[in-house]
């Protein structure tokens, strides 16, 4: 059930090379356009369901498996591909299921967030918006790189 969570990490890192707002603009219209319907699925999902919560809990638990099945080793990440898998999330994943403005966009991040802190012992790991990512840029992210 939702394949496509783990083959929307393909070419991540090269997602996240010298990110500029420009080119974070480009990158996030063209990960949303790929995505999209993938993250629909997942909103029908738990919307489709009598108890929501859990339902965003389910797709969480299958979405993080699917991430680790393709990235993990021994069932626990690398430090530098959990870095980046984070910062990937942080700027693709959460900004596009509350870009479609469900009425369970924030629930899913929740339960996605809650499993992706359980599984990479990140306790303080959060998401943001995709207007208040792109607000944070000057030319480049944060001013860096």
């Amino acid at each position: 059930m939702f394949d496509q969570t783990a083959s929307m990490f393909d070419g991540f890192r090269t997602r996240l090379k010298k990110i500029k707002k420009k080119t974070y603009e480009e990158r996030f219209a063209s990960f949303f356009t790929e995505n999209r319907a993938c993250f629909e699925d997942m909103l029908q999902y738990v919307k489709g369901r009598e108890d929501a919560e859990t339902a965003a809990s389910e797709v969480a638990n299958i979405f993080a498996e699917n991430v680790f099945s393709e990235y993990a080793s021994g069932g626990k990440l690398p430090g530098g591909i959990r870095m980046d898998l984070s910062l990937f999330m942080i700027y693709f994943v959460f900004p596009s299921i509350l870009k479609i403005e469900d009425a369970n966009s924030k629930m899913l991040c929740d339960a996605i967030r809650n499993e992706w802190r359980e599984r990479t012992d990140n306790p303080d790991y959060d998401y943001t918006t995709y207007e208040d990512l792109h607000g944070s840029f000057q030319e480049k992210l944060f001013g860096l790189f």
